[in-house]
């Protein structure tokens, strides 16, 4: 029964996404293609692309708000627990379909123009996916405590200012090395960081009193 509700639930966020989140999916594409006539840094505009996906559950959690989700859904058979998990889990479901996404568009253009190597490719796309995971884990609480809003506003501060700092890193010593033993280690520590923000939004949503 659980299985099934929160499958409801994941059916819901798709509809939603679908619905309302078609300009971000754009621009995703359009980075996409301008990235295969781009020079060296190419793999730079990719960035973008995975970590506006990585809003994608804030923006639900906005469209929820506005279209008052949290008081009708106290009349069905949901826990605030599951309504918190759904966000959480439709946003790693989008994660990983965009970084597979920008991973063939890597291979292609790696194959059509040379760059990368596939191993390098996969690096970057997955260090840019643990990247715009942990993104919203840092915020995703905020929005669940203290409103949308104010989740929102500090997400977007920090992807500017992480990408320009990333920039200029990039500009000045080219991409870092990174080795298997580097990404298994980040995976675990984004792992941890993800499950910690899951369970403190449970917690604070779980107490916040619904008044929309």
């Amino acid at each position: 029964m659980k299985g099934e509700r929160m499958k409801g639930l994941l059916l819901k966020e798709l509809y939603v996404a679908v619905r309302y989140c078609r300009l971000s999916f754009l621009i995703d594409l359009i980075f996409i293609g301008v990235s295969f006539f781009a020079g060296k840094d190419y793999a730079f505009l990719l960035f973008p692309v995975i970590l506006l996906t990585g809003v994608i559950p804030i923006t639900l959690l906005s469209l929820d708000e506005k279209s008052k989700w949290r008081k009708y859904s106290g009349s069905l058979p949901y826990s605030r627990a599951q309504l918190v998990s759904a966000k959480y889990l439709f946003g790693l479901i989008v994660q990983a379909i965009t970084a597979g996404v920008v991973f063939i568009a890597l291979v292609v253009r790696i194959n059509a123009m040379g760059g990368l190597t596939l191993t390098e490719a996969g690096y970057v796309i997955g260090t840019l996916s643990l990247i715009s995971v942990v993104l919203p884990a840092f915020n995703l609480p905020l929005c669940f405590g203290l409103g949308v809003e104010i989740g929102r506003n500090v997400y977007f501060v920090t992807i500017c200012v992480l990408s320009a700092v990333i920039w200029q890193i990039i500009s000045r010593v080219g991409l870092p090395e990174i080795t298997p033993a580097f990404m298994w280690i980040a995976v675990a520590i984004v792992a941890v960081i993800y499950a910690l923000s899951w369970l403190i939004s449970i917690a604070v949503y779980g107490k916040r009193k619904v008044k929309d």
